[in-house]
């Protein structure tokens, strides 16, 4: 929610026209009982049109369904704004001229700055309330449009601060995912046993465990990847879980090559393929299944069957979190997370490929 600091702009809107009153009906000089009232009310005046005009102003903001977006908005709020400010003024004024005359007469005739052939216009209480009205409420639109949109941009430059505080923590916290004691320790461990039982496996893994690291120093910062590079380093990923858990677990990717341009932040699918691996149990009589394929929209669904853990592991949220955060840095739709009994499904969506000439953004250069 954008908070706008208007508080002196409101106060100066109201002591300024009130000073005014004050000094034209010299209430300064002498306050007897009629002046008193004509003064009250013309600040009872002030107050609703400048707190009333700020109300509609604000509040049109949140009118996001058609017919209400811009221009639309803008002439509606004008409409409104100038037929709420021109019945205050016409009320004022005619209870202030009760307490002058006594009674109240709607039909009393004023003279206008226009002058034809010598003779000044005459306007009605209602051209005389709407001609100040449009000066005064075109006053008020043109200072809270102007707070509201320097709020916006505070609120804006503020929030994308927040944004890259959560990527650089979110990629820290992938950095610790992966790069990590257990990680190492598992593979190597993988790597060790291979070594003496299978030379020509090791020398796979090891080449797979390479690429997986290499991928993760190229790309961890980059803003964008192509679908095709992400899922060549999830087919590197996938040989090392493989290697350790064997049938414990299955990866299907049904996903058509006139797709492999798309783009999408890199290490999202390992962060979801991670995510699956960590909260579930890998067995060879019931593995894990991880399906990627393509949905409609151009969005990439990656699905795996729940086989829960006999020691459930607490979830922090990281991945997903970091997911989000990423696309959100790139003021694209989040993800869709859909989870039943059997399945839980992440809905990725995809970006189409950039314009020949146009390459895809490398890492966010770093303070040196």
């Amino acid at each position: 929610m954008i908070k706008v600091r208007d508080k002196w702009f409101r106060v100066l809107i109201i002591l300024l026209p009130f000073l005014l009153v004050l000094y034209t009906n010299e209430v300064r000089i002498y306050a007897d009982r009629p002046k008193i009232l004509r003064t009250l009310v013309s600040l009872a005046c002030i107050i609703l049109v400048c707190e009333g005009s700020r109300y509609l102003i604000y509040n049109s903001r949140k009118w996001k369904q058609p017919p209400f977006r811009p221009p639309f908005r803008v002439w509606t709020v004008m409409a409104i704004g100038l037929a709420y400010v021109t019945i205050c003024l016409a009320i004022s004024t005619v209870l202030r001229m009760a307490i002058v005359s006594g009674k109240i007469d709607m039909t009393f005739q004023v003279a206008s700055a226009v002058t034809i052939n010598g003779t000044k216009v005459i306007i009605g209480l209602w051209g005389y309330s709407f001609l100040n009205a449009i000066i005064n409420f075109f006053f008020l639109l043109a200072g809270f449009e102007t707070l509201y949109h320097y709020a916006k941009l505070r609120y804006t430059e503020k929030e994308k601060e927040q944004l890259e505080k959560e990527k650089l923590r979110a990629e820290l916290n992938q950095l610790k995912g992966i790069v990590n004691p257990h990680f190492l320790f598992n593979n190597l461990n993988s790597l060790s046993s291979l070594i003496g039982e299978n030379p020509v496996r090791a020398e796979a893994f090891l080449d797979e465990l390479t690429k997986v690291f290499r991928y993760l120093l190229r790309n961890n910062q980059a803003e964008l990847t192509t679908l095709g590079q992400e899922l060549q380093f999830i087919q590197s990923y996938y040989h090392l879980l493989q290697t350790r858990y064997g049938s414990g677990i299955n990866l299907t990717i049904r996903v058509d090559k006139k797709f492999e341009d798309w783009l999408l932040p890199p290490l999202t699918l390992q962060l979801l393929i991670e995510n699956a691996v960590k909260h579930n149990s890998l067995q060879k009589e019931n593995p894990l299944e991880i399906e990627l394929t393509l949905t409609a929209g151009n969005r990439l669904m990656v699905q795996n069957t729940i086989v829960k853990r006999e020691s459930s592991v607490e979830s922090m949220g990281f991945g997903l979190q970091t997911i989000n955060t990423r696309y959100k840095m790139l003021q694209l739709p989040e993800i869709t997370i859909q989870k039943d009994d059997a399945y839980f499904t992440v809905i990725i969506p995809l970006i189409e490929p950039l314009a020949d000439g146009q390459q895809v953004p490398g890492p966010i250069p770093q303070p040196s």
